[in-house]
């Protein structure tokens, strides 16, 4: 796994619930607590030791973890703008996450994202990303944000493997800003 993915585990870790936290979970999972290193590829191992020790800290799941740290890597300015790039609306956006992983690859070309197959419904997609259950509530972290940026009411749900997006009210709230050629705009 990308030294990204533990990084912003940390990142969300210190920033979310605080230094002292992060400090007990990387040292109950064999992390060095001064920081990852954020270039080297790392065991798939580190993320889930670190997901489990935060979650038992914070009294939450792994998955449940896994939700918030998506919905707040999606609004990091340099991810969201990257997202954002995804299409104008909410329906684009969705319906070009099968494109995901290759974008990814175009910014870091060994960051292994998974594969998703992007299906409509009547009101919205399923999505079935080629992961397990740690990723699949990441994603659904993002689709939460990313529905807000959008301004879209969206329900999203895990079931299964898949996660579907219901989305009964396009225009239920004002989207936050964004512009292309402007990165200020927007910016949190």
């Amino acid at each position: 796994m990308h030294g990204l993915v533990n990084r912003s585990i940390e990142y969300f870790a210190r920033q979310t619930h605080g230094d002292a936290v992060w400090t007990a979970a990387a040292t109950a999972a064999g992390v060095d607590p001064r920081g990852v290193e954020l270039m080297c590829e790392q065991d798939d191992s580190t993320a889930r030791r670190l997901l489990h020790e935060i979650a038992a800290l914070v009294g939450c799941s792994p998955p449940e973890l896994a939700g918030d740290i998506g919905a707040w890597v999606a609004q990091r300015s340099a991810i969201r703008r990257l997202l954002r790039f995804a299409g104008r609306d909410f329906a684009s956006f969705v319906t070009t996450l099968d494109e995901l992983r290759g974008r990814a690859r175009l910014v870091l070309r060994d960051l292994e994202l998974p594969a998703i197959s992007v299906a409509p419904l009547p009101r919205g997609w399923k999505l079935t990303p080629a992961c397990d259950e740690v990723w699949l509530h990441a994603l659904a972290g993002v689709l939460h944000a990313m529905a807000d940026d959008y301004g879209v009411l969206a329900v999203i749900e895990i079931r299964g493997d898949a996660i579907l997006v219901d989305v009964p009210v396009v225009d239920f709230n004002e989207g936050r800003p964004f512009s292309i050629s402007d990165p200020s705009v927007g910016a949190a």
